[in-house]
Order: structure tokens, then sequence, then C-alpha cells
């Protein structure tokens, strides 16, 4: 399995790939693209100087540098939806893009944009972004049919469900899955859709699903009061939301969400790629997740035995009461 971190500029490239990072991440929106779409949409869901590079001639050198390591690149063009309008303006941006340098895939979350992508440029390889919503094995046919060659699920999906899904899909694809740092109370694929405390429909699917049966009736009894619920939520929010406010361990380590304790299961069902999660953080916690995934990786190939490692990868984190929380876990048990 292959490291795969966020970058903002050539520097953090530099130390990245020194780190172990074997994949990179990285957005780009150009000068001229307010002008194009407003100020009001970005090109890659971060703002200028919010998790981009700053200019094409960067990215440029960037592929160079990651390319003479043996390193790839991808580019994020992942909003959920573009209005049709500017699909010729990405289009014109992205043949600006592979007339400079080549980055090994775009990143899509938009199915109309991907289609018309492996329409007017079959040569690129198309990566189908975790905005896409691969929740089911349905979602990942419809993305494969298209023309991605890699599939990224979304934060929390359930490890049984994606199993099954790789499973169904078959070998012949790319898997990458979350690992590290940010997460989000709702499935973002479909945020802005309807917000609503502990119950909208974009609302964490698996988590809900363990609390009721098929039926609909509740699998166990729940008679915690409302401020002991409102309690736990808040510490969900601060501990794996909020990230521990960007903060390092005493022993060094990012904060935040987690899902090293998967990472026997994500390397049998054939998940390819780790994806340490924030454009916009600081090097320091790039580098300290590269780190600290590198370790953990090293743990897997010497032991079988996954309680063992999970007792490894806690004691390598040095926060139990944290652990013990399952408010940092991507993949709950």
């Amino acid at each position: 399995m292959k490291i795969l971190a966020p970058l903002t500029s050539l520097e953090e490239g530099r130390t990245l790939i020194s780190e172990g990072a074997k994949e990179l991440y990285c957005g780009l929106q150009p000068e001229y693209w307010d002008s194009v779409s407003g100020d009001r949409f970005w090109l890659n869901r971060r703002g200028p100087g919010q998790g981009n590079l700053p200019s094409l001639e960067e990215l440029s050198e960037v592929v160079g540098l990651a390319h003479f390591h043996d390193v790839k690149v991808f580019l994020t063009l992942n909003q959920s939806i573009y209005s049709n309008a500017l699909y010729q303006e990405i289009l014109k941006f992205v043949r600006k893009v592979y007339a400079t340098c080549s980055p090994d895939a775009l990143i899509i979350g938009d199915p109309g944009l991907m289609k018309m992508m492996k329409e007017k440029m079959p040569e690129v390889t198309l990566h189908a972004s975790s905005l896409g919503g691969i929740l089911n094995t349905e979602t990942a046919k419809f993305f494969r049919d298209l023309g991605a060659k890699r599939l990224i699920f979304p934060r929390y999906v359930d490890l049984e469900d994606m199993a099954r899904i790789i499973q169904k899909i078959g070998s012949d694809m790319e898997y990458e899955a979350f690992i590290l740092n940010d997460g989000c109370i709702f499935e973002e694929a479909y945020c802005f859709a309807n917000h609503a405390f502990n119950g909208a429909i974009c609302h964490n699917p698996h988590w809900i699903y363990k609390l009721y049966d098929k039926s609909g009736l509740s699998r166990k009894e729940d008679n915690r009061s409302f401020s002991e619920h409102l309690r736990d939520y808040r510490e969900f929010i601060y501990i794996g939301i909020k990230n521990m406010a960007e903060s390092i361990s005493p022993k060094g380590d990012p904060m935040g969400m987690c899902g090293l304790c998967a990472l026997p299961e994500l390397k049998a069902m054939g998940v390819c790629s780790l994806k340490i999660v924030g454009r916009e953080s600081p090097l320091e916690k790039k580098a300290a997740s590269v780190r600290l995934l590198r370790k953990s990786l090293a743990s897997i190939e010497g032991e079988e035995n996954p309680e063992i490692l999970k007792l490894c990868f806690r004691m390598m984190r040095s926060i139990p009461k944290l652990c013990d929380s399952n408010y940092m876990c991507y993949y709950r048990n």
C-alpha cells in the first residue's frame, strides 16, 4: 500500500517525498478563474491560497520532482458538481495543464465532468473522488463504466461494505481509502442536501445502521439523557472533526481521525493507496502523518495477528483514552 499525501508547494513536495510519500495530490486554481466563475465557485473545493498550489509553473516543478523520485502526482477537480457552462472552461484548463506537465491522474467527483474528460481526453487517467459518494457496488460500477481507474472510498465506509465492493468490482480497479486526519460528521458527497442534528440524510450511514436493525427497530435500549448525548457529540466534534485544533501529540504525531487499526484489513481486501487528509494543514502535520503511516505500514510486514497489531498501533500513538473513545476512528468497531 502506498502513502498518499497532500501538498501546496514544491518545498512541501520535497519534504513529503523524503519522508516516504509515494503519491501526492494537490489543487490548482488559476488566477483567471474568478473572472470565469465569479469568486463564489472554487475549482477544487479549496479557495485560492487555501490548499492550492500557487501556479501552473509550480505544479510543473512538483510533477518533475515527483517523477524523478518515481512518485505520482494527482490533480484535484473534485467539486461534486459543476455547471454546464463551466465544463468547457475546465477542459481548456486541463488541456493547458497537460500541455505544460503530466500529472498522473485527475481526481473528479462530478460524473458529467468525468464523462466529458473521458470523451475529450481519453489518454488522461481518472480517479473517482470520495465526493462521488461510492457507498455501494452500483455506484462503484457507475464510475468504473464512466472511465475511472481508481475509486476513492468516502471516509467512514464500513470495512465489510468496502470489502464487498472490491470483491464485486474486481482487482482491475485501484482502490483508495482515508487513513489519517480530517473528519466530517456528514457524508460529504451529500453535504448541503439536508443537515440536522444527528439525523440528516447525509449523516454517516454506518453509525446509524449500527443502532437499528433492518426493520427500523432499535437494536438496543439507549436510556442516556439528552445531556449525555450532547456531551458525546461535542467530544466527537472536538476530538475527531476539529482535529484537536491541528495539534501534534507529545510524541510528534498528528491528532485527529485515524484508521491505523484497519491497516491489515485494508491490505487484505486490496486497497492500494492510503490517503492522508489536509491540503490546508501545516507542513509539520503533513510530514508527521507520513512518518506515522510509514512506521505503521512497516509494522504489518512482520506481524499478521490483527489484535497484536491494534495494540501496537495504540502504543505507537500513546493516546489510549482517545483510542478507547472511538471518536478518532474512521473505521469504528
